[in-house]
Parts: structure tokens; C-alpha cells; sequence
């Protein structure tokens, strides 16, 4: 069993998709890590997640707001394609299973 869990930043306002008998949530998380390197130096490294939360539970949507921080847990899915400009593009997925709204905005 494969299972990530994030807390981040929203990158942008999430997206609902009516999928027939389903539903999806899509929003993207910006997770910052920051250390300090041998030279006192404060460096920092920001990775972004693509998020899918499925099913009928689409009205937590309306608070997915860019800039909201979230807790993000689920199974994670790294998926690759080519953008319209020709280049192979990696993406870090979530196939979210658990979602908390931690409230503060970056």
C-alpha cells in the first residue's frame, strides 16, 4: 500500500468536473521545505502536487481557494505527457482519500 500525505498551499481555485455518475475536484498544492545549509544560508525547495479528490462531495470545493492551506493524504500517482509545445512533462500526483482544511492563506 502506497500513501503520501501533504500539507500545502492551494496554487489556484480548484475545478469541479461533472463526470456522469461522478465527480471529481481538481487543485494543485505547493509544499515548501526550508532548511538552513552549512553556510547559515536559508535555502528552500517548493514542489507541486496535482490533487484529484472523487466522488458526490463537491461542495468542500467552494472553500478550495488559491492560497488556502490544506492537508492532503492519498495514494500517490506520478503521471508524464506532452504539452503542446512538444516537451515531456512529469507531474506528482495524488489520488486524494482524505482532505482537511487547515484554514490560514499564504
Amino acid at each position: 500500500m502506497q500513501k503520501t500525505q501533504l500539507i500545502g498551499h492551494l496554487g489556484q481555485d480548484s475545478e469541479v468536473k461533472d463526470l456522469g455518475n461522478n465527480q471529481v475536484i481538481n487543485f494543485s498544492v505547493a509544499v515548501t521545505d526550508t532548511w538552513v545549509d552549512k553556510q547559515g544560508n536559508k535555502q528552500s525547495k517548493t514542489t507541486w502536487y496535482e490533487v484529484a479528490k472523487w466522488g458526490n462531495n463537491v461542495a468542500v470545493a467552494q472553500y478550495l481557494k488559491k492560497g488556502t492551506q490544506v492537508f492532503v493524504e492519498g495514494k500517490p500517482e506520478a503521471r508524464a505527457f506532452v504539452n503542446k509545445q512538444g516537451e515531456a512533462v512529469a507531474v506528482n500526483g495524488i489520488n486524494c482519500q482524505s482532505l482537511i482544511l487547515l484554514g490560514g492563506k499564504n
